[in-house]
This record gives structure tokens, C-alpha cells and sequence, in this order.
């Protein structure tokens, strides 16, 4: 009826169906009775053919197939639209004079960023403190990050790369991640397929991505997994290359407070650590870095499993199998995916044949032992 509003992919795992909307870069998990519908819709020439079909299968009176069919045509009408993201701010060609500077060194690579103030420092800062160097005349690339009016800026080497409202810092810092993954590594900027809010975990030959909600425990489990012998990948951002291989990012864990006193007999100095007060709650953070040497490490590495994992007390812990779809509604709206067609087909063919698991755990020691029964499969 209107091809136009139709999904450009479609992959189908199970009962369920996941649809690419091109225009709108949508991903939208949906039964296989809706997906029926879906089909219905967009195959028959007119409302009077979808309402005689449905009746016909349905069995049931024409007012609730007038009322199915307005809601299959809104559906699709809203998976197409293009939201422009409100939080996104003006191009500006000018900086600011920029006094407060920090330099680190990524495995020889030099960066130095020119931050405007302790605030906007507190941004980014904290995360590869444990990357500062004292060359501070000699770098490779530059990037300033400022704030006017109420729009925070990043520049790379003195050109504009984006900006956006303040409120919205969150999209900066991921920004400033993936220009920072693209110059420690030399990577093709084009070539990204996405960048996950997921912690993503290595022994080495293999990696698996660690997903959950802010407060769930996968940083938390990120860490126990590295002081037991894993390497941390990336915690929070985790790049995803054209390769099907998740990147390394240099960043250090955040470990909210609730967390020291489980974490503090795995790492001598812990708690010599700085504190951190982080965001309008103020929460107390510490960074923990990497135990991997960045200069030595392999930088990226295949991913083919995923595990949810949510921290409860309360509940007896366990791991299974579970369907995509159970992971995609929470590694999906948190994420950046490249919105080139390439890259959406080749995002769904990898979901098509990941490994999808859910761990709820009270007991550490038990989910140390089913991430290294993951690594032997």
C-alpha cells in the first residue's frame, strides 16, 4: 500500500522481528502477530483490501479493523520520522583563549586537550587521568572543549566538531570518545558500525560485551573480572568496528561508592584513589584504571556474545540463554548505530548470530566462574 513507509531490513530471529526504518536509523523490535500486520498492510493496495483481509482471517467486525489499521498506519508513519536531536547546537568557527591544559600519552600517541575550566575538565578528565604525560610541547593532536552561552564545543585541531546544549553532556563526551578511539588508533572515522554503552571484556582472543542498566553491576563485574585475570577492553564505551571487532578505549572504570568495600581487597590502592563527586546527585565515584599495558595490548579483538547482567541480592544468582530480543531493547536506546546502510545490514547480521545471555547474580565467585565457562565455549 506504501512501500514507502516499509522497513528497508528485516531480520527475523524466533517469533520476533527487528526493523530498520532507513529514514529515521530506527530500530523497532516487533511480534510476529504485529509483524504480520505490518506485512499485510504494506502488500494490499487499499484500506478497503488490509480490512476484507483481516476480517476474513480475523473473524471480527469492521470497526476493529478500521481501528488496527490506523494503528499499523501511525506505527509505521512514526518509525520514519526523522527527530532531529534538539540537543545538538550551532557550528562556531572561534576559540576562546584556553589556558588550562592536560597531555596523555595513548601507546605513543600524544593528545592534549585544552579545557576552559575545572568543570568542563571534570567531563572527560578523570577517565584517562591515568594516561597523563609531562610532554607538553610536543603533541600529535589537539582538541579544545569550551563552553559559550549555553552550548558546549569540541574542537579538533583547532576545527569545529560538534556541539551541543549543555544539559546534554552525555552526547559530547561520547563524541570526544570517538574522535579520541579514532586518533590513538588510526582508524577509518567511516568505518564505525557503533559505539555501545556496554562494558566489553577480553581474555585475549575473544571479547564479551557486558550490558545492563546504570546501578546493575557491570562495571562492578567488570572489575572483579580484570582483577581475576581478564583485560578490560572498555568500560561504558565500546566501539564497534566494520570488522565485527570491538576496539580498545582507554578509559578507566567508574566504581560508584556502593562498590569500594567489595572491590578494595582485589586492588592494592584502591582506596588511595581520588574520590570523585560526580553529576547534580553528587555521587562518589573512583576511576580504576586498566591493569593492561595500552602500548602493549592488542587494540581490538572479535565479539560474538553479550551478556545482560543485573547485581541482586536477593535473588539466587543464575545464567541462560536468552533471545536477542530480550537484549537489543537495552543495548539499542543507549547507543549510538551508524545510520549508512551498510553498516545497519551488517549490525543486524551480526545480532543474527550473537550469543545472547542474562546473569543475575548475588554471589561474585559465581559469576567469575560462568564468564570463564562463556570464554571456553
Amino acid at each position: 500500500m506504501k512501500t514507502d513507509l516499509a522497513p528497508k531490513y528485516t531480520l527475523k530471529i524466533d517469533a520476533t522481528s527487528i526493523l530498520w526504518f532507513q529514514k529515521s536509523n530506527r530500530y523497532i523490535v516487533v511480534s510476529e502477530s504485529i509483524y504480520t500486520l505490518i506485512s499485510l498492510y504494506l502488500e494490499v493496495t487499499s484500506k478497503a483490501d488490509f480490512i476484507n483481509e483481516l476480517q476474513d482471517v480475523l473473524q471480527i467486525d469492521n470497526s476493529e479493523c478500521e481501528t488496527i489499521y490506523t494503528e499499523i498506519s501511525n506505527f509505521l508513519i512514526d518509525a520514519n520520522k526523522s527527530y532531529e536531536d534538539d540537543a545538538e547546537a550551532t557550528v562556531l568557527q572561534s576559540i576562546p583563549k584556553i589556558t588550562r591544559a592536560q597531555t596523555y600519552d595513548f601507546g605513543g600517541k600524544v593528545i592534549r586537550i585544552n579545557f576552559q575550566s575545572e568543570i568542563i575538565e571534570s567531563l572527560i578528565h578523570p577517565q584517562i587521568e591515568h594516561h597523563l604525560t609531562d610532554h607538553s610541547k610536543h603533541f600529535d593532536i589537539e582538541f579544545d572543549v569550551f563552553k559559550r552561552s549555553d552550548t558546549l564545543y569540541l574542537f579538533k585541531n583547532k576545527s569545529f566538531v560538534c556541539s551541543f546544549k549543555t544539559e546534554a553532556f552525555h552526547l559530547l563526551q561520547g563524541r570526544f570518545a570517538l574522535e579520541l578511539t579514532n586518533a590513538i588508533h588510526n582508524t577509518d572515522p567511516h568505518k564505525w558500525v557503533a559505539t555501545f554503552h556496554a562494558s566489553t571484556i577480553t581474555n585475549t582472543s575473544e571479547a564479551i560485551m557486558i550490558i545492563g542498566d546504570s546501578g546493575n553491576g557491570k562495571s562492578t563485574l567488570s572489575a572483579l573480572l580484570m582483577a581475576n585475570g581478564f583485560e578490560l577492553l572498555a568500560d561504558d564505551f565500546s566501539p564497534f568496528y566494520e570488522t565485527k571487532n570491538v576496539f580498545r578505549y582507554p578509559a578507566a572504570i567508574s566504581i560508584k561508592k556502593g562498590a569500594f568495600e567489595i572491590l578494595e581487597p582485589h586492588f592494592r590502592g584502591f582506596n588511595k584513589l581520588k574520590t570523585h563527586m560526580n553529576g547534580p546527585k553528587k555521587v562518589n565515584l573512583k576511576y580504576l584504571p586498566p591493569k593492561s599495558n595500552f602500548n602493549s595490548s592488542p587494540s581490538n579483538f572479535p565479539c560474538q556474545t553479550i551478556v545482560s547482567v543485573k547485581y541482586d541480592q536477593t535473588k539466587a544468582s543464575e545464567l541462560k540463554q536468552v533471545s536477542v530480543e530480550k537484549i537489543v531493547s537495552t543495548l539499542i536506546p543507549d547507543s549510538w548505530i551508524s545510520p549508512n546502510e551498510t553498516h545497519a545490514h551488517l549490525f543486524l547480521n551480526w545480532l543474527k548470530h550473537v550469543k545472547c545471555y542474562e546473569l543475575n547474580y548475588s554471589d561474585s565467585a559465581f559469576a567469575l566462574s560462568k564468564f570463564k565457562t562463556l570464554f571456553d565455549e
